[in-house]
């Protein structure tokens, strides 16, 4: 996978990541983009749970950090079974 393919995914998924903390996406939607990523695009789970992190608590979002943390919340989970999944398929 071309190191340009796996930026433009990363930038997908925090797109969309971004997105579902204002409350324009549904968690569904980034869940299957996670997977896409993850299985088209080399993205791995950690670098996404990574960002998740800085997106959290990143200030120049405009929304309330609790409202971030919140809604945040049910990713690192779901990231965790991810590269679960991924580690053993």
């Amino acid at each position: 996978m071309s190191g340009f393919a796996k930026e433009w995914a990363l930038r997908w998924v925090e797109g969309f990541v971004v997105s579902y903390l204002f409350g324009k996406a549904s968690l569904n939607i980034v869940k299957g983009v996670v997977r896409r990523a993850a299985k088209f695009y080399g993205v791995k789970p950690r670098e996404v749970g990574a960002f998740i992190t800085l997106k959290t608590l990143d200030p120049s979002l405009n929304i309330s950090r609790k409202t971030r943390e919140e809604r945040a919340r049910p990713l690192p989970e779901f990231i965790e079974n991810v590269e679960k999944g991924e580690k053993g398929g």
